[in-house]
């Protein structure tokens, strides 16, 4: 909930103003829950408790089609690929995890979206809704415009990438005039990294923290289903 405030996610709105909406535009409250889940580390020990609110996408009434909520995700053999190119520049990938990461996409204005809150929720009043005014996790579209955001920033004139014509997950580009260029492959919110000079790894951190709240791990460790040593 801490998350999705900081964001400014939603407004609270009344019964009053819910039901207002509901007549002029007939767009009905979607349902979310509270789901709560272990993460584990590579090894399968357990590393911390999280709690994450979601909406039941499986019951809003508009129709979409898979184009509509399409969104690509990097393959093994490209993982493999990054890693057998880092040794070859004898190099490491590096790890990072954009935070929050549905939650930072603003939504549409003609995607209309009311969310009932979870129940028991401690922060919006019986009889009141949610007016989003970002994605969040469960809905259909949240993954489309999960990558429409992060690739805008990835190809942005600040940071500077490419994404590669074969494959939407990867991205690559001169960050630094001289210097060696970068590597990057993106699964939704995790993504490894890696560039023969580590002075364009930090200029790249530094830039992609300016842009979106992000997590960098250091060496990669745990991928994709692959565990680094």
């Amino acid at each position: 909930m801490d998350g999705l405030l900081s964001e400014e996610c939603f407004d609270i709105i009344s019964e009053e103003e819910y039901q207002a909406l509901l007549r002029k535009t007939g767009t009905r409250a979607i349902p979310s829950m509270c789901i709560f889940t272990i993460k584990r580390d590579s090894l399968g020990k357990p590393v911390r408790a999280k709690s994450r609110i979601v909406v039941l996408g499986n019951k809003d009434p508009r129709e979409w089609t898979k184009a509509d909520c399409f969104a690509p995700v990097v393959s093994l053999p490209t993982v493999r690929l990054f890693t057998a190119l880092a040794v070859k520049h004898r190099t490491v990938l590096k790890q990072g995890d954009c935070k929050l990461a549905f939650v930072q996409a603003v939504l549409p204005e003609k995607e209309l979206t009311i969310v009932k809150p979870p129940p028991g929720c401690p922060v919006s009043g019986p009889n009141t809704y949610w007016k989003l005014k970002k994605s969040l996790y469960g809905l259909r579209r949240a993954p489309r415009h999960w990558y429409t955001l992060i690739n805008s920033i990835l190809t942005s004139p600040e940071i500077g990438l490419k994404r590669c014509a074969n494959d939407p997950c990867v991205f690559f580009g001169n960050l630094l005039p001289g210097k060696p260029p970068l590597y990057m492959i993106l699964c939704v919110d995790d993504f490894v990294y890696f560039s023969p000079d580590r002075e364009v790894e930090q200029y790249f951190e530094t830039a992609l923290s300016e842009k979106i709240r992000v997590d960098f791990m250091g060496a990669a460790e745990f991928f994709l289903g692959l565990k680094f040593d």
